[in-house]
């Protein structure tokens, strides 16, 4: 019997002492994330909590205006101010410093609210948080800045164009796909989305930027590979297609320039081979080279030297091979080589 009331009088007590309020909202703080908090309560209306909140965004205190737009989408999610309470809350987390989460929660008004008039809006903050990324934002975990991702970049900009295909900003999303492979290195993947770019926007204006991008990743991808010829010839001929559909652009003497660069590696390139079968006393292999750098370049310098060392071994063919066997070239040994801009300017 005393056990009884003993217990009875435990739950008297715990009765008492359960508190009779609302649950406590949850609180954002910064590099700790969302919590429970005891201060604040919800309002009785969505129409009020929607004022409360925007007062808050309004006075920037933006973690608890994030707080109290969330909550106000947990308890109305039906009413008619829930999309722009939804809307709200992402940017207040973009903020807050919380780009990946606004981003999610951006996605999370279109397809809540799929009718919601801050559509426009959405998407021009998801581009913004891409060109963010780009620029090296880092991705966070537990909120520890870890990296910047490109590959997380590229995933930005094609929900972007998922979700706008024919906007303003797919184009623009879609060349800056192709800035994120490049900064990979990844130059196939980057000619790819510039590919796409023409393709599927013809009628852009970035156009033209997306034809000489092809020629630029095209010569990076050629300078990476110690100067490979088969993408050293694909950037010549991105270039010249450049020169021909687009002559009044404002990039045309970069083109021409890049045309120029490309052809005396290629030229060097030859000249190399030609060396090589010299120091190695295979004349006839040699002269096959020299002469086709002296046919293909015949203005170059090294189409003097060929045309040299050409009648070296005509007159004289027991001269025998050069004295040392040519280095392969290093970028070192090379003419030093002013980066063109890879970029136009960010719209």
């Amino acid at each position: 019997m005393r056990k009884n009331l003993t217990r009875l009088s435990l739950l008297f007590v715990l009765c008492l002492a359960w508190p009779q309020v609302s649950p406590a909202p949850l609180i954002y703080r910064p590099g700790q994330g969302w919590e429970t908090s005891g201060e604040g309560e919800v309002e009785g209306t969505s129409k009020a909590q929607l004022a409360k909140a925007q007062k808050l965004e309004k006075e920037k205190n933006f973690e608890q205006a994030a707080v109290a737009y969330r909550m106000l989408v947990k308890t109305w999610p039906l009413s008619p101010n829930a999309a722009e309470a939804q809307y709200r809350y992402a940017c207040c987390l973009l903020e807050v410093g919380e780009p990946i989460k606004a981003f999610k929660e951006l996605q999370k008004t279109i397809e809540s609210y799929p009718d919601t008039p801050y559509f426009n809006e959405i998407l021009q903050k998801q581009y913004e948080i891409g060109n963010m990324f780009l620029s090296g934002e880092r991705l966070r975990v537990w909120s520890i800045p870890t990296f910047p991702s490109m590959d997380k970049t590229v995933e930005i900009y094609e929900t972007v164009i998922k979700n706008g295909p024919y906007s303003e900003i797919a184009p623009l999303a879609q060349m800056k796909i192709g800035f994120a492979r490049e900064k990979q290195k990844n130059y196939k993947a980057a000619v790819e989305a510039y590919e796409n770019l023409i393709r599927k926007y013809p009628n852009s204006d970035l156009v033209d930027d997306a034809q000489f991008q092809i020629g630029f990743s095209y010569m990076s991808a050629a300078r990476a590979a110690d100067y490979d010829q088969t993408a050293t010839r694909r950037a010549i001929t991105a270039y010249q297609d450049y020169l021909t559909r687009y002559p009044k652009s404002e990039k045309i003497e970069q083109a021409q320039a890049n045309i120029d660069k490309l052809r005396a590696e290629q030229a060097r390139g030859l000249f190399n081979i030609a060396r090589w079968y010299d120091w190695k006393d295979e004349s006839t292999s040699a002269l096959i080279y020299y002469n086709e750098v002296i046919q293909k370049y015949p203005e170059s310098d090294l189409a003097k030297r060929a045309k040299e060392r050409v009648e070296q071994l005509n007159g004289a063919p027991d001269l025998g091979g050069i004295e040392t066997a040519p280095a392969v070239p290093e970028p070192g040994d090379q003419e030093e080589k002013k980066t063109v801009s890879s970029q136009p300017a960010d719209t």
